[in-house]
């Protein structure tokens, strides 16, 4: 009887324990980086060690290194997913404009809403602590690069000026958006949503000093 039993019980799937096992450790990995994203945004890289993390996400302190060599290499994933996010966000923000002036609305309203809907990950991104400055760099680049390829685009067609370098056009584009965007997600009773828009619109499309005629 014993032995009819054995023979009518099912075989363990090996790939079933498998999917199960990544599944397990699929979920301890968004753990980590869910208090990471919190941690990082309270307090800074320099701040926050890799047992902080492991225990504020109910993981031994061990399993952090199964996942990510160092907390900088866990910042590091933060930030480029966040600006993936972002540059998805602006990119399909440009895409919906009808022209550049629209375009460049868009953009800012996309901006400027990922900032208000994500304020963890902006203090992150846009950090001025300085252990996290050469992350930081590196998206700022990214971010400045992008800009200066649809500036460079748009001189190539005759849309924009020759006299404005797409490459420096793209760093101080990106810096200000950067230190804008960051001033504003650490208390956003600071302007409304609405005169961020306008004001960043305002200043790509016509400067500081806008003709008052010069409607968008």
């Amino acid at each position: 009887m014993s032995v009819n039993s054995s023979q009518n019980s099912p075989i363990p799937n090996p790939s079933a324990r498998t999917t199960a096992g990544e599944r397990a450790r699929a979920t301890t990995r968004a753990r980590l980086l869910e208090s990471g994203r919190t941690l990082f945004a309270e307090h800074g890289l320099h701040r926050v060690t890799s047992h902080d993390i492991a225990a504020h996400a109910g993981v031994a302190a061990g399993t952090f290194y199964n996942h990510f060599r160092d907390k900088a290499a866990l910042f590091r994933e933060i930030t480029n997913e966040a600006l993936t996010e972002l540059t998805q966000s602006l990119e399909a923000a440009a895409e919906s404009g009808t022209d550049y002036r629209q375009g460049v609305r868009q953009r800012a309203a996309a901006l400027v809403g990922f900032a208000g809907e994500n304020r963890e990950l902006i203090r992150i991104l846009f950090s001025r602590e300085t252990d996290a400055t050469t992350v930081q760099s590196d998206v700022l680049q990214q971010m400045a690069s992008r800009a200066a390829a649809v500036r460079k685009s748009l001189i190539d067609e005759g849309s924009m000026p020759v006299e404005i370098d797409p490459q420096v056009f793209g760093q101080a584009l990106i810096g200000m958006w950067a230190r804008v965007v960051a001033w504003w997600a650490e208390d956003t009773d600071r302007a409304s949503r609405e005169v961020v828009i306008e004001t960043l619109t305002q200043i790509q499309l016509n400067g500081t000093h806008p003709a008052h005629n010069d409607p968008l």
